[in-house]
């Protein structure tokens, strides 16, 4: 059974799932090279459906993400519905309420006609599976096994989708009960959103820029900071939900929140944003537990991308697990959606064929489409080309000599992490490291720290993971211990020494797995600073092509492709 799913707003994309296994899964932006893609994922369709070697006749169905998605002009355009208040809101709110309908109904056949259109396949295979019900599903079937007959606690938390910004639910089986929701005008991901932009970010991309600065702000400053946020949004009385303290809906808290923050110091606003999202994640999930009595969580949504946020709560000693879908922002709405309606057509409640061991998910390229690259790239570059016996012996040496290596091997990761396959490697021991890599390429601003890959038999070495979350996917933070702090300090958060740490292991990728190991017998440290390979403001890299592109345009001197070392003949 072969289901399709596509997101078609922003960061849009499409997945692949036959019999239950995301056979592929890719995000727009890597084929348009447009960082964040926004819109209907004509090439990400194209390319799963060539991955899993499907026509699409073949598909039983094909499933939108979202009743309801903006289109394209809509979510590239921000500013105009970003920079509002309460005057605002109160005009809107006069707008007869038919004309809600009449959009949603023209967008709804709008998107089925764009699918039948590419596809040839009949408007009547063609439906939607709610938001949060598409982020849920793709956290709670991708998670790893758990014990037969227990319920899980299923959480969701982002800006908005289909008018909830958050959901609480219990899942046993193949069976999803929601049991509450909150609206969108009492959003926490809203909040920090609007905060993002306040301070001359980017939403729905910098976020993790103001996550990243926080621990800078004086910890009293931030907390006096706060208290302005703390007058919009609560936990309810019952503890499932957040509400608004007053008329102001976070869609137009803009205003408010300028004037709040008019003459506070960045870091401080940034130290607030953080302290009150960790705050009120911290006492809803406390209260999802104690209405429920379930501990097992799995969690799916933009506001899950805070590894910090995750860090505490998966510390709560009322949790006894604690799954982050890996990069649960709308890109895995495609995966969520296409997952549940092959278990609702299929009927099965085990879902082992669904579990998520690697995000190996994208393309992959031979020795033919290597050398072709390398050959159009001679004409813009003085390049040295080796093909060694052991690619990852060469690879471990380059790094244990202090080298940058960027490679490009393997299938391409899916999500907003680079796990090694689409990475810039080097050792982590050094904080000079940084300043090279930035300078190099990565251009991150001086606050933004690194995360380093960990080979999982050193684990114990770096970090306590005492409730075992398999942290495989960037997808938690975790302080790292004194002991090996030394080993990985450039890829590390230098003020308050935590780790986003991507835990390698044999089974997922015995390729960079291979590399680390070899480093390790080199080096004696058994973890590599690892950044995603792209220039700044563009999209990770895809094919040998662009990663070459980005060799020549950077001053990156060494490329690791499957079959190939390409360095600058300078280097």
């Amino acid at each position: 059974m072969h289901i399709l799913g596509i997101h078609d707003g922003h960061n849009c994309g499409a997945t692949l799932v036959s019999d239950g296994t995301v056979v592929a899964s890719v995000c727009e932006e890597r084929l348009t090279r447009n960082k964040n893609e926004v819109g209907y994922p004509e090439k990400s369709i194209t390319e799963v459906l060539r991955i899993g070697g499907v026509d699409a006749a073949e598909l039983d169905r094909v499933v939108y993400a979202s009743n309801f998605m903006h289109g394209r002009e809509y979510l590239t355009s921000l500013e105009p519905w970003y920079r509002v208040g309460l005057a605002d809101q109160r005009a809107a709110e006069r707008q007869p309420k038919d004309y809600q309908k009449v959009i949603f109904d023209r967008r709804r056949q709008e998107r089925i006609d764009q699918a039948a259109r590419q596809l040839g396949v009949p408007s009547e295979s063609i439906d939607f599976v709610e938001h949060h019900l598409a982020h849920l599903a793709a956290a709670y079937y991708t998670a790893p096994a758990r014990p037969k007959g227990k319920p899980v606690l299923g959480i969701t938390c982002d800006g908005a989708g289909d008018g909830l910004c958050a959901t609480v639910s219990i899942c046993r089986g193949s069976d999803i009960e929601r049991i509450a929701e909150t609206s969108r005008h009492a959003s926490l991901g809203k909040l920090y959103s609007r905060l993002t932009f306040l301070m001359g970010m980017r939403p729905w991309e910098h976020e993790y820029k103001l996550m990243g600065l926080a621990p800078y702000a004086d910890p009293e400053r931030a907390d006096r900071a706060a208290e302005p946020l703390r007058k919009l949004l609560r936990v309810s009385g019952d503890g499932l939900r957040f509400e608004q303290t007053g008329e102001l809906s976070m869609n137009y808290s803009y205003e408010y929140l300028r004037d709040a923050f008019e003459r506070v110091r960045f870091d401080t606003i940034a130290g607030a944003a953080q302290l009150f999202t960790e705050e009120m994640l911290l006492e809803w999930v406390r209260g999802c537990i104690r209405h429920t009595g379930i501990s097992d969580i799995v969690a799916g949504g933009g506001v899950f991308m805070n590894v910090k946020a995750n860090m505490l709560i998966a510390a709560m000693p009322e949790v006894t697990s604690f799954y982050v879908m890996p990069s649960g922002g709308d890109e895995s709405l495609s995966m969520g959606a296409a997952l549940l309606r092959y278990y609702q057509a299929s009927g099965k409640t085990e879902f082992d064929a669904s579990h998520l061991e690697n995000l190996y998910l994208g393309g992959e390229f031979g020795v033919s489409d290597e050398e072709a690259a390398i050959e159009a790239a001679r004409a813009n570059g003085n390049l040295e080309v080796r093909q060694p016996n052991d690619m990852t012996g060469e690879i471990a040496t380059l790094l244990a000599s202090g080298e940058i290596v960027a490679c490009c091997r393997g299938r391409m990761e899916w999500g907003a992490r680079a796990l090694g396959n689409r990475s810039i490697l080097t050792s982590a021991d050094d904080y000079r490291r940084v300043d090279v890599i930035n300078r190099a390429i990565k251009m991150r601003d001086f606050w933004m720290p690194f995360a380093p890959s960990i080979r999982e038999e050193a684990r114990d070495r770096y970090f306590d993971d005492p409730k075992d979350l398999k942290p495989w996917f960037m997808t938690f933070a975790y302080p790292a211990k004194d002991g090996g702090y030394a080993d990985l300090t450039a890829g590390s958060h230098p003020r308050d020494k935590t780790i986003r740490p991507q835990l390698v292991t044999r089974n997922a990728n015995p390729d960079y797995h291979a590399v680390i190991s070899k480093f390790e017998e080199k080096t004696g440290r058994g973890v590599v600073l690892n950044t995603s390979f792209n220039l700044h403001g563009e999209p990770i890299v895809h094919t040998p092509a662009d990663a070459l592109r980005v060799l020549l345009n950077s001053g990156l001197d060494h490329l690791a492709l499957n079959n190939f070392i390409v360095s600058k003949a300078a280097a």
